[in-house]
């Protein structure tokens, strides 16, 4: 598993959720002779889990999210680029005047000191309207969260021990997450101050920002947890090739090279999450919009291009 930014930083494009038929396939039992062999687990307890009204309601829920998720994944890239679009815009102006002052230096003298205004940029604008979209798609961003949890609960007796714990911490930590997002969201667009929550969610400006500081702490929190379940995978990978010498499948193959390639989205995360958690203060040393829209991009971008190349065939 691997979880998987400004306020906008999370997307669960990259959770491997099972559809409701896919569950009801896996822990109920059926006519394939492959599900068969699971006939040692005890049919009452399947159905249960199967049949359980409040699952089946948000796994359909769920299903009815799963387009977003692609969208989440586009949004997330173009979101990154105009941050660097908006870094690259600054810098350019200021280049501009510099040069205006080798043949007009009069007038380079009053463009300077206006200079490098990244938050009156039409591409920061634009950004803070998509960040706007991404946020309001992740109000549902609970449900994947709890799907992936309740496919933890179900293998969890096959999954290594350690993995299983890694990944139940980080779905813990992505659902605190999610949930101090959305309140401090809605606290900050006013829905919880005019229900009539004000008294329990604060709205002053100062209070919505810790909540962010706070939420976006658990979320680097659980990039932390990738890197360990990357190390984890690494170690039994090595164990099993080079201890037991055991025989290496297709299939492991293919997740050894994806491993490398998991590397490459918690590595992009790290500087915004640690920027964003505001562990050092409101701003991490070296860390600016360049380095927010650079690392942003890198993080989705293998995604959003494995999204396009499958609409070759429309």
């Amino acid at each position: 598993m691997s979880f998987q930014e400004t306020i906008d930083e999370l997307e669960y494009s990259h959770i491997q959720e099972p559809s409701i038929a896919e569950y009801v396939q896996q822990i109920t039992p059926t006519e394939s002779p492959i599900i068969q062999t699971l006939k040692n687990i005890p049919m009452p307890v399947q159905s249960k889990i199967a049949l359980s009204a409040p699952d089946r309601l948000f796994f359909r829920l769920n299903e009815l999210m799963k387009p977003t998720k692609d969208l989440g994944s586009l949004l997330t890239t173009f979101n990154y680029g105009l941050y660097l679009l908006t870094y690259f815009d600054s810098k350019a102006y200021n280049l501009k005047s510099k040069a205006l002052s080798f043949v007009r230096p009069e007038t380079a003298f009053t463009a300077l000191p206006g200079a490098a205004d990244a938050e009156s940029s039409p591409f920061a604008r634009l950004g803070s309207v998509v960040a706007n979209a991404r946020l309001t798609l992740r109000l549902f961003g609970l449900l994947p969260i709890y799907v992936r949890v309740r496919k933890l609960i179900r293998d969890g007796e096959s999954m290594d021990p350690v993995l299983y714990i890694i990944s139940f911490v980080q779905c813990s930590l992505c659902a605190a997450f999610q949930l101090l997002e959305n309140i401090a969201f809605l606290t900050e667009k006013g829905v919880l101050m005019k229900c009539g929550l004000g008294w329990l969610f604060n709205g002053a400006g100062g209070r919505v920002a810790n909540k962010y500081r706070v939420a976006h702490r658990a979320w680097f929190l659980s990039i932390i947890c990738d890197f360990a379940r990357l190390m984890r995978e690494a170690q039994i990978f090595f164990a099993k090739n080079h201890l037991e010498k055991g025989k290496i499948t297709r299939e492991e193959a293919e997740k050894a090279v994806q491993w490398y390639y998991d590397w490459i989205r918690p590595l992009a995360w790290l500087p915004i999450g640690w920027h964003l958690s505001g562990w050092m203060g409101d701003k991490a040393p070296g860390f600016n919009l360049g380095v927010q829209g650079a690392a942003g991009v890198l993080a989705d971008l293998r995604r959003t291009a494995m999204l396009w190349r499958a609409t070759q065939e429309v």
